[in-house]
């Protein structure tokens, strides 16, 4: 339970993030109760001291949101992006740095290496943009941040850069221009460029080498490494905040590995009830998380039987 509640945390941040909200139109606090005053939503770069939030199927257009930004900037783009596979966003970053911006970002390492991620890395990198890829001490977590920063505006929430989230999921997404909150969010990417420095999302997106099938019980000992990871599932677990948690053993307490999926991709792998009692296969990046062994899912292609 303690497990689950920790990584329900994280949709707390993110509706954390909504409280910003309580800056209207033009840029003075709202009062607490009130009704906040949100300008009418054009694919547009937003005006100083304005802020607006958007709800992805309301126009299905965050994608262009996002270009609107990048268009706008003047001196450069920072952006952390959790999955990344809109070619459109990919296309007007690099016009950006053929204009002479400063272009760079981080992508999660999962996700850099995924079949669907790779094409859009090697299209930034190659046109010189830096991209960079978490590197945790202990081989454990993810970047699981959405947020790009001009020097012009921010934008941040629960939208991925995908299809999906454009047209189909319920998504969030933040845009606006709080001098404040706009340099409090640079500076977070800033720190994260010198920390991650040096990783290299270009050979991240190249096939990883796999140290090939194991059993869960090893998983363990090839922490930070690739590897098909297999096993009798116990049970597929829905939490309350919708996060899947894919257990070998009956206390997930002492087992020594699981797999994961975030609300964000659940709903690609559908019900997964009906693999309880089979042998199933977990293919990816082992991580570490409070002490145990797991592989994040994120495609339907990391889990076969």
């Amino acid at each position: 339970m303690e497990r689950k509640l920790v990584r329900a945390g994280v949709a707390l941040m993110l509706a954390g993030a909504a409280a910003f909200a309580g800056y209207s139109a033009n840029g003075h606090a709202a009062v607490a109760g009130t009704c906040v005053s949100v300008p009418s939503v054009t694919i547009a770069s937003p005006a100083p001291g304005t802020v607006r939030v958007l709800y992805s199927l309301d126009r299905k257009e965050n994608d262009k949101e996002l270009i609107a930004l990048i268009d706008a900037a003047k001196s450069h783009i920072y952006f952390a992006i959790y999955t990344f596979t809109l070619k459109d966003v990919a296309d007007a970053l690099v016009a950006a740095k053929e204009r002479g911006l400063d272009v760079r970002g981080i992508i999660d390492s999962g996700q850099a290496a995924s079949s669907y991620g790779a094409p859009i890395v090697k299209e930034l990198v190659a046109a010189g943009i830096p991209v960079e890829t978490e590197k945790h001490a202990d081989g454990s977590g993810i970047m699981h941040i959405k947020m790009m920063v001009t020097d012009q505006a921010y934008a941040l929430g629960s939208y991925n850069w995908t299809g999906s989230a454009t047209t189909i999921n319920d998504e969030i997404l933040e845009i606006g221009t709080d001098p404040t909150l706009r340099q409090t969010y640079e500076n977070i990417l800033t720190r994260l460029f010198t920390a991650y420095h040096g990783t290299d999302a270009a050979a991240q997106a190249a096939a990883p080498v796999s140290v090939g099938i194991i059993p869960y019980t090893d998983a363990p000992k090839h922490i930070g490494e690739t590897a098909s990871v297999t096993g009798t599932l116990v049970e597929a677990y829905t939490s309350k905040s919708r996060t899947v948690f894919l257990d070998f053993c009956k206390s997930y307490k002492t087992c020594p590995f699981s797999g994961v999926i975030f609300a964000d991709d659940a709903k690609k792998f559908g019900d997964l009830s009906s693999l309880a009692g089979k042998t199933v296969t977990l293919t990816g990046k082992i991580s570490s998380y409070q002490g145990k062994a797991e592989i994040v899912l994120s495609s339907p292609t990391q889990l076969s039987q």
